[in-house]
């Protein structure tokens, strides 16, 4: 029997590539401009604001008051992305004082994860993975006040080397998928500890929080209508430690509108687990706790069956996309600036999400969460925008050569354009060295 929820929210809006870009391209105006749809993202911002962001915060806000009255622990974690941050100070900087009211009360605890909600974490080299992850920490920081103890990776995107460079960063514990080849047949109601490290990792009970973001409103569900009661004796009877839930935030009020009463669920929750005798606790609490040796291995995320990385880059549409965001990285590093900026955000998972073409339940989620009317039209238009974006960075470098590509066990580390570029890659990576002789020639 659980006596213990550690309970939690990701939280996230991309900056969306304009849905335009390759029919209606854009040759003036600022980079933002040309690539990016600001009007889009500030309805899309605006409309989730009114249906979720406001009244579910507000909700919890008003419970953890309640509980402090009342002497009931009230806890939630966030996992907030930097573009949702950029966006709440553009245009919700009511939300954005209710996430710091939130973080006051010291019953939330706010994650770290990449800024720009990216893929980076696949890519061999982790150079931009990292200062993505310490771009959100200063700003977690400097709006929040909070320095994270607890990591969550993109997706939940986990592999033996993120979990490792999540310990190296100083990470004192980790969310996951308790996807069950990863525990090795063992339950995801426990703490675990990476085998040979000290970073605690939580595995995300999916079945316990799948109830909730897609089974919530689903009226053929045998066990609809989902009560906060119901839910509370369930958490209850769970055998293990503690039961990690994890939801997409938009659940409540967005995917699941106010009249399905997912936001009475969500007011009603803590009160009910404390009925039953579950105490909410927060990740950094309870990653002291007892726990069990797992060796992590192979590739796990929260995303569709397989629960892997295919729903960003399973298929040749979603690595020519890749491919291309990856030739951009040393010009914009080149150019800095705003030309950095636009990058760093064609990097972020949404714009590789939306190119997945499988069928079946992925394939219906992944069409609800689509920005465009198929995958072929956003690869169409995503992979014509971050070539543009390219080829005006070379043309401003004034570079019309070749790009030199650096291997290494057969995989693709590093892209150059010339040679300061080049020497910035083996600076990375010593290993890399032996390519200078192949230098001289590639600037012929």
């Amino acid at each position: 029997m659980t006596n213990k929820i550690v309970l939690g929210f990701e939280v996230h809006q991309p900056f969306r590539i304009r849905k335009d870009a390759f029919w209606n391209p854009r040759f003036r105006g600022s980079i933002e401009e040309k690539y990016f749809d600001n009007e889009l993202n500030r309805q899309i911002f605006e409309r989730v604001k009114a249906k979720c962001y406001i009244p579910a915060t507000s909700i919890v806000m008003e419970e953890i008051e309640a509980g402090e009255d009342e002497g009931r622990e009230v806890k939630f974690f966030y996992s907030v992305s930097g573009t949702l941050l950029e966006q709440a100070e553009r245009w919700g900087k009511d939300f954005l004082d209710l996430l710091q009211l939130l973080s006051s009360t010291k019953k939330v605890e706010f994650l770290a994860q990449t800024y720009y909600h990216s893929v980076t974490s696949l890519w061999e080299d982790k150079t931009e993975w990292r200062e993505q992850v310490k771009s959100h920490l200063e700003a977690l920081k400097s709006l929040l006040g909070q320095n994270p103890v607890t990591f969550e990776n993109t997706e939940l995107l986990t592999d033996p080397s993120i979990v490792q460079e999540a310990e190296e960063l100083g990470f004192k514990g980790l969310i996951m998928e308790g996807k069950e080849s990863v525990l090795n047949g063992k339950s995801p109601n426990f703490v675990f500890r990476r085998k040979g490290g000290n970073i605690s990792i939580l595995p995300r009970n999916y079945v316990l929080s799948d109830d909730i973001a897609f089974r919530f409103s689903n009226t053929k569900w045998d066990q609809y209508p989902l009560t906060a009661q119901k839910y509370s004796e369930w958490i209850r009877s769970t055998p293990g430690q503690l039961v990690t839930v994890f939801v997409d935030y938009e659940t409540f009020g967005e995917h699941n509108w106010k009249e399905s009463g997912i936001l009475e669920f969500l007011r009603w929750l803590p009160r009910e687990l404390n009925k039953v005798g579950v105490t909410m606790s927060l990740p950094r609490e309870v990653i002291n706790s007892p726990y069990y040796d797992l060796e992590i291995e192979g590739i796990s995320s929260w995303a569709d069956v397989r629960k892997d990385h295919s729903s960003w880059l399973g298929n040749i549409m979603q690595w020519a996309y890749d491919e291309a965001v990856r030739r951009a990285e040393m010009p914009s590093r080149e150019l800095g600036g705003d030309y950095l900026k636009a990058w760093k955000r064609f990097t972020t998972s949404d714009n590789y999400y939306y190119l997945f073409t499988e069928g079946g339940g992925p394939g219906e989620v992944h069409s609800y969460f689509n920005a465009y009317n198929s995958p072929i039209d956003g690869f169409l238009n995503e992979f014509y925008a971050v070539n543009a974006f390219l080829h005006e960075e070379l043309s401003k470098l004034g570079i019309n050569n070749e790009p030199f590509f650096f291997y290494k066990g057969g995989k693709k580390v590093g892209i150059a354009w010339n040679e300061s570029e080049f020497m910035e890659v083996l600076k990375r990576d010593e290993s890399l060295k032996e390519n200078v002789k192949y230098l001289r020639e590639w600037l012929k």
